[in-house]
């Protein structure tokens, strides 16, 4: 006898009767900015940086409002420029008016899977930390460090969130993140990257001064070499289960703080270099005693290294001090190993493939602690000191900054003034010195082939906030880079100083 699908035809029955009995409840907005940037210092010549117009929708809506809930962004961005491409493609809109699409939010989150368990699944950003923008032990999302002036915003990344409340003061948190994603660098990162005369990445000065000496035979020597811009890859982690990701974290209030400790397992997101193999090609040059140039092409692998994290923070605020604001957070990093082999056998007669750690397993420790205060209800000031930046990683790799800045609102908020200065604590370079013809003085002109002494670097961060009617910002200022060439802010890597203009509406 055949049989009735009745389980089917009961489900559809029952999905569709659910949402007449279930209460809905929809709450969105949505904004439309322009970001006008100009590149005023640190540039052959003034000119247009960004030019971007976007445009975004948020929307949370809720199914039986305390058990189901969806949450979700899209942003939809003009880039502004339109570069040089092939005749045809002039007959393309994605190329006469390039654009981008993104999302930092498209999740399900089922409140009380369990008494006092939350389930959220999805596209998401999961920030632990209690510091100001810079977390330490905030690593489950990647960077994107594509805007430098927002010293890195999280990307969002698809992930699996349990919280568990234990109370009203103990919370538990696991989240899992199936696949990798790297950080999303800014397009100065292809200067360092292209730079031949980058400095070496080795830890061991003997190693990178070994290296500097193959190096400099062609660097010292550009009328006999031509070197190409290197040939770069990134390799991802595999996507198996052993190379995912996950966190674990335990909060509780104590007394006027709020403390955590957390635990994560994964990937820096920021490449390091593991393998660097040279070989020559031919040129139709001469050099001038007719000798034929030599060409020279680098294939670089980079490869993002393991890390486990503990992380510990605490916030609240210190009552003897008017109830200033006060915040820790600490992190032990473990990292892999990571050795780079350097070989330019093909291009050097006589040399050697060279082998050396570009990242020590030794652990290493980043903090970021800080204070606020509101003076009164005009002014606000803050401070915060940084030991460890965001790109840097490595036991021997770490530095010291601090963070200074304050608002002054003014006509009901409608104004608001702001300064912020971000300053790298002077230190004493660390690179090598090449004298190869014995005569006292550095003779490389590669970049930190000798000691510059003391150096440092600094970010100025002036803006102007008007807010004429509810929901318009007009946004001027400027981002102006200043100190030694080789130093974390005034690299060419770094990028130019600039002036904005913001204009943004939102409802």
């Amino acid at each position: 006898m055949k049989r009735k699908p009745f389980l089917p035809a009961v489900l559809l029955l029952a999905l569709a009767a659910t949402p007449a009995r279930a209460e809905v409840t929809v709450d969105w907005g949505a904004y439309l900015e322009n970001d006008l940037r100009v590149a005023v210092d640190r540039v052959d010549d003034p000119g247009i940086n960004r030019n971007t117009t976007s445009i975004g929708l948020n929307l949370n809506a809720g199914l039986l409002p305390d058990k189901l809930r969806f949450v979700g962004n899209v942003q939809f961005a003009w880039v502004g420029f339109t570069q040089d491409m092939e005749f045809h493609g002039l007959t393309m809109r994605d190329k006469v008016s390039p654009y981008y699409l993104e999302s930092n939010a498209a999740y399900i989150e089922v409140l009380s899977v369990l008494p006092g368990l939350d389930l959220r699944v999805g596209r998401q950003v999961v920030h632990w930390g209690v510091a100001d923008m810079f977390n330490p032990t905030d690593n489950l999302n990647s960077t994107d460090l594509e805007d430098p002036l927002k010293f890195g915003e999280a990307i969002a990344n698809e992930m699996i969130r349990l919280d568990y409340a234990l109370g009203d003061n103990f919370i538990f948190t696991a989240v899992w993140v199936p696949v990798f994603q790297p950080a999303q660098l800014p397009s100065s990162a292809l200067i360092a990257i292209g730079d031949t005369s980058a400095e070496m990445p080795f830890i061991d000065p003997k190693v990178r001064l070994e290296g500097e000496k193959i190096r400099n035979l062609w660097l010292a020597n550009p009328a006999y070499y031509e070197v190409d811009d290197p040939n770069v890859t990134a390799h991802m982690p595999k996507t198996t289960l052993a190379n995912s990701q996950f966190g674990l974290k335990v909060q509780w209030l104590a007394g006027l703080f709020d403390m955590s400790l957390s635990y994560y397992q994964g990937y820096d997101d920021l490449p390091k270099p593991k393998r660097s193999v040279s070989s020559t090609r031919k040129t139709t040059s001469f050099a001038p005693d007719g000798s034929p140039v030599v060409g020279v092409v680098s294939d670089v692998d980079l490869v993002y290294p393991k890390q486990k994290v503990l992380g510990f923070d605490l916030a609240g605020q210190i009552g003897f001090l008017d109830d200033a604001g006060f915040w820790f957070e600490g992190a032990f990093v473990f990292p892999e190993r990571i050795e780079m082999e350097f070989d330019v056998t093909a291009v050097a007669a006589g040399a050697r493939i060279i082998h050396g750690e570009v990242v020590s397993p030794d652990p290493f420790f980043k903090c970021t602690t800080g204070m606020d205060y509101s003076i009164n209800k005009y002014v606000f000031i803050t401070g915060q000191f940084i030991h460890g930046f965001i790109d840097e990683f490595g036991a021997y790799n770490i530095h010291n900054y601090w963070v200074g800045g304050g608002d002054i609102k003014l006509l009901s908020e409608r104004l608001l003034l702001r300064v912020f200065v971000v300053g790298e604590v002077p230190h004493e370079d660390d690179d090598i010195e090449l004298d190869q013809d014995h005569d006292g003085l550095p003779d490389s002109p590669a970049i930190g082939a000798h000691n510059d002494g003391t150096i440092a670097s600094y970010v100025l961060y002036p803006s102007i906030t008007v807010k004429p009617v509810d929901g318009l910002e007009l946004g001027l200022g400027g981002y102006f880079l200043m100190g030694h060439e080789e130093s974390a802010f005034a690299r060419p890597a770094a990028g130019p100083s600039l002036a904005f203009f913001r204009a943004k509406a939102a409802f």
